[in-house]
């Protein structure tokens, strides 16, 4: 009797530890999911989703095409480290002080892109006011002498997806630049009422040699409320 009685009293606890254990998934799936969503727009912060090409671990050649989180990309689209094997900046070239490890490039292709959508309906009240206003900048270059290139825009669309307005950065061309390096290029301008979303494209063209060499790094879109 005393064996049969110790057996249920050891089984409960096990059987609470697998039962834990089994939700264990399930309750970290609502955490992730929140993680990965865009925040909602906010005044005075970059709205644009890994801007800086930090949060994979870039390429560290240019052989290898590492997709950057929060892109839609085609061709070639990746990160890559500063200083990777290949011919790319480094630590050292012409650039924003404040560069993290990465930065965009469009691989070996001849045309690379990537995308992505900012929801902007929670500030619709004050856009539709006409008090809302932006400043859009990126960090544009290339590699030595050659051609290849590399443009920045954001759209302002309404809720039928149609353009209001467009901001477009660069080309910035080599005679613009200081060598293998980025320089920072920005616009600012009002929010057109109506504005729904803005869609923040890159476009890197390739127009010698192999490797599509147009850099992009830092690219940032901030909205700001007049009177604020």
């Amino acid at each position: 009797m005393p064996t049969q009685t110790s057996k249920p009293a050891m089984m409960k606890p096990l059987r609470a530890l697998f039962f834990l254990a089994a939700l264990v998934p399930f309750a970290g799936t609502p955490l992730i999911a929140r993680a990965d969503a865009p925040p909602p727009a906010t005044y005075g912060t970059n709205l644009v989703v890994n801007g800086d090409a930090e949060t994979d671990v870039g390429a560290p050649d240019n052989d290898h095409i590492v997709k950057p989180t929060g892109w839609a990309t085609t061709g070639q689209f990746t990160a890559v480290q500063y200083g990777a094997s290949g011919g790319f900046p480094d630590k050292s070239s012409a650039g924003p002080d404040n560069r993290g490890l990465n930065l965009f490039e469009g691989g070996n292709v001849p045309k690379s892109t990537a995308q992505q959508t900012i929801a902007l309906g929670a500030l619709s009240a004050d856009i539709d006011a006409g008090t809302v206003s932006y400043n859009f900048s990126a960090w544009i270059g290339g590699w030595e002498n050659q051609g290849d290139y590399a443009v920045v825009s954001v759209q302002f669309r309404n809720t039928s997806g149609a353009t209001l307005a467009t901001s477009t950065l660069g080309p910035v061309t080599p005679a613009q630049r200081p060598g293998t390096s980025l320089v920072q290029r920005s616009h600012s301008g009002a929010v057109p009422k109506g504005t729904r979303s803005a869609v923040v494209s890159i476009v890197i063209t390739r127009l010698v040699g192999t490797y599509n060499d147009g850099s992009v790094d830092n690219i940032a879109l901030v909205l700001n409320k007049k009177g604020t």
